[in-house]
């Protein structure tokens, strides 16, 4: 998820740094602190932690997997709910900025400079659904490889875990930029045409009245990226528990 999320970020990132006031994308080590990566990750451990020392530790090898443990099948949709969001939120953030037409504003509809808070495109959108469903190609190679009862059992699961994931991803990214819209402000510089991220050293200081700086929404200044990634992430690990334990 971080490999093909790091990858995102550098396609065109010389055109991301002239949309963007923010980490500079074209560094090596990338540009995602280690607040976002534990905001991201965090609850994908606990799931992961849980399934390896409980559902997972039953492993019966003559069985499918999903079936064995009465942990196994939420926890693997859990996962997947979290993982399929994070990504999906990622590829429309760092795909979408890329789209050849102004995003429109998630509530307001009107158009918006890329980058703002709570913007969509139709190549994000699909480029989230995309994301979901890498990650249940993801978990189905994993079930192949850990079980070797998942290669004779059909392919209806497999099909299951990348249509879940991508709706998953898809609704994750839908409410993390319903979220952005509404709990987070976004800071516009009409002087180099760039959105001031939160990530950005001028960030604070355009949250005071600044000649040149102008806010873009009504967004109150309530949650980081890193916040609404968790919570976002969060909710849609309980709605893939939720799935899984139907």
């Amino acid at each position: 998820m971080y490999l093909i999320g790091s990858r995102a970020t550098k396609i065109k990132a010389d055109v991301k740094a002239k949309l963007e006031d923010g980490p500079d994308p074209t560094k090596p080590d990338g540009n995602r602190t280690w607040k976002q990566v534990l905001a991201s990750s965090l609850p994908g451990l606990v799931a992961a932690l849980l399934y390896r020392f409980g559902a997972a530790s039953q492993l019966d090898k003559a069985n499918v997997v999903l079936s064995l443990h009465p942990l196994s099948r939420p926890l693997l949709y859990a996962s997947l709910g979290l993982n399929a969001t994070i990504l999906a939120d990622t590829l429309a953030s760092e795909l979408g900025i890329l789209s050849s037409l102004p995003p429109l504003h998630i509530i307001t509809f009107q158009r918006v400079p890329p980058g703002t808070n709570g913007a969509i495109s139709s190549f994000g959108t699909c480029a989230s659904a995309f994301g979901g469903a890498i990650i249940g190609i993801i978990q189905v190679i994993d079930l192949l490889i850990e079980n070797p009862a998942c290669r004779t059992s059909g392919w209806i699961w497999a099909g299951e875990l990348i249509a879940v994931g991508a709706g998953l991803g898809l609704l994750g990214s839908i409410l993390d930029s319903l979220l952005g819209a509404t709990l987070q402000s976004t800071y516009y510089n009409v002087e180099d045409k760039r959105v001031i991220t939160d990530a950005s050293p001028n960030y604070h200081t355009s949250t005071q009245r600044v000649e040149g700086v102008k806010k873009i929404g009504r967004g109150i200044d309530l949650l980081s990226n890193s916040a609404v990634n968790f919570v976002c992430g969060c909710i849609f690990a309980g709605a893939g528990w939720w799935y899984g334990s139907r």
